[in-house]
């Protein structure tokens, strides 16, 4: 998979301080599940389900780092996914969400706030 890219200027503008973390959450969670960035790489790490729900995911900062003047972090990612069934009216697939996870690694231009996101391999 190729890496795709986001734009995160308050977290880039909040690194090396103590709202880096935070910020990068907020920024992060509010773009949710849908986004035409994260969705596809949230869908492809799927393991339990068919698809990504829409529901809110919820974002942990594992580690951060600079590196050759770029800002790198290893991010979990927490989101529901569900089985998605043939929609008939008598489908008995249940429409349970289950919760997925998945580790992704952003590397941040700290000057722009252009940031690739990767999955993880590990």
């Amino acid at each position: 998979m190729t890496e795709a890219m986001l734009v995160l200027r308050r977290s880039a503008a909040a690194w090396n301080g103590p709202a880096f973390r935070p910020t990068l959450v907020d920024e992060l969670q509010a773009l949710g599940a849908h986004d035409p960035v994260l969705r596809p790489l949230l869908q492809a790490a799927l393991t339990q389900t068919s698809a990504v729900a829409e529901a809110p995911i919820g974002v942990q900062v594992l580690s951060g780092h600079e590196e050759a003047g770029r800002v790198q972090v290893h991010l979990g990612v927490f989101y529901e996914g569900v089985i998605a069934g043939c929609s008939c009216a008598d489908d008995p697939t249940p429409v349970d969400a289950i919760t997925e996870h998945c580790e992704l690694l952003l590397d941040i231009d700290p000057a722009t706030g252009q940031a690739c996101v990767t999955p993880c391999d590990d």
